[in-house]
């Protein structure tokens, strides 16, 4: 069977110029390079499909699965606006953090989090701290003293700086 990486190549391109988007912003939302899109726009055949090209198919609000099924000739082009979601339930992909961050906002079951504010700045850093999701209670605890010894490690070190 051969693959259809032309296929691929027009239905990103027609899927982010739909969303409105340059290569340059779709690069900045998938944490890449522009050079990347422009040569998952050019169609050259490839070995495999990318964990980057499935985080640049879920920006632009692909299926799981739409990149395999362009390949085997199964649909054309990106899919249709009207599709349901692949899980109704779950919240809407957020296209305002790189892909990998807002995974992993997203999976496992929280722990805990902490906003910390920075000194002479408007500035914060945010902690979130999740654990496999689906994990035991013996798991969570663990994650949280594990987290704990971190937080404690932080207020040293900061100390040690000479930092209140």
């Amino acid at each position: 069977m051969q693959e259809n990486w032309q296929s691929v190549a027009d239905a990103l391109r027609a899927s982010r110029l739909a969303a409105g988007l340059s290569q340059e912003e779709l690069a900045e939302r998938a944490s890449t390079s522009r050079s990347t899109i422009q040569i998952l726009e050019s169609g050259h055949p490839r070995k495999r499909i990318s964990r980057k090209m499935q985080e640049i198919a879920a920006i632009l609000g692909w299926p799981n699965d739409h990149i395999d099924q362009l390949l085997a000739g199964a649909v054309s082009g990106p899919p249709a606006k009207s599709s349901p979601p692949a899980n109704p339930g779950a919240p809407a992909p957020r296209t305002d953090l790189p892909f990998a961050v807002a995974h992993e906002l997203d999976t496992g079951d929280l722990v805990d989090a902490k906003v910390i504010e920075l000194e002479d700045s408007d500035a914060r850093i945010i902690i979130v701290v999740r654990a496999a999701e689906g994990a035991t209670p013996e798991q969570m605890s663990k994650a949280l003293e594990d987290w704990k010894r971190m937080q404690k490690q932080i207020i040293a070190d900061e100390k040690a700086l000479g930092r209140p």
